[in-house]
């Protein structure tokens, strides 16, 4: 493991955690994107990040990354503020990114939290839905189970990974989905959503096999 000077430095403030343990937990939280209190593992990764606060807030400035920090839902992630400014053509894993959003948001303005948390819980059949309502084909169940699985890495979503592909898994959004995409370009995602119908209902322009048609409006998925 290579140790950078910035974790030297800030160990030898704090005598309760090394440089390596400094690392290891940036290195993580990279991989991740982001860790939650709660997650096998995820308990002494985010009290290091809590005890060490100024310290990785700097890091990931560092990286260009804006730094998430919630004491009270209990994550620490980072988002990039241009993530979604620089690619033309949508990916299926930036459409079920919007699903997920969505469902998230239809979920809370109901009410229906899990166990006084802050997370939705939903299941595949309910994605399916609302990916073909934005124009898009169905994905098959496998390729749904990839992308979500990606999504889980990421700390925006949690499920049963050894569940059969032949029925629909409940998925548990978490409120770290509302930090990957926020307001403003989820209001840009609902309008590409509205001119790419009505592209298909003129016969102007149809989805490519990926899914997607291709579009200034709507990125890929967020780091």
């Amino acid at each position: 493991m290579i140790v950078s000077r910035w974790a030297a430095r800030q160990a030898n403030q704090d005598p309760n955690v090394t440089a390596e343990q400094l690392t290891e937990t940036a290195n993580r939280l990279l991989y991740r994107q982001f860790i939650t209190r709660g997650d096998p593992g995820g308990g002494s990764h985010f009290d290091r990040i809590v005890g060490n606060l100024d310290y990785f807030k700097d890091l990931f400035a560092s990286f260009g990354f804006r730094f998430i920090f919630n004491d009270g839902w209990g994550y620490v992630g980072y988002v990039s503020p241009t993530a979604f400014n620089n690619m033309r053509v949508p990916t299926q894993e930036t459409i079920v990114l919007l699903c997920l959003r969505l469902l998230y948001n239809e979920g809370a303005e109901k009410g229906y939290f899990v166990n006084s948390t802050a997370e939705i819980l939903v299941d595949e059949d309910e994605i399916q839905t609302v990916f073909s309502s934005m124009g898009s084909r169905s994905l098959k169940p496998g390729e749904l189970r990839a992308i979500l699985t990606t999504f889980k890495r990421q700390g925006l979503i949690t499920f049963d990974q050894t569940h059969s592909l032949q029925v629909a898994a409940d998925i548990t959004i978490r409120p770290t989905i509302t930090e990957a995409v926020d307001e403003s370009f989820l209001a840009r995602l609902e309008a590409w959503g509205g001119s790419s119908s009505n592209k298909d209902s003129d016969g102007q322009e149809e989805p490519d096999s990926d899914g997607a048609a291709e579009s200034d409006a709507l990125p890929e998925t967020p780091r």
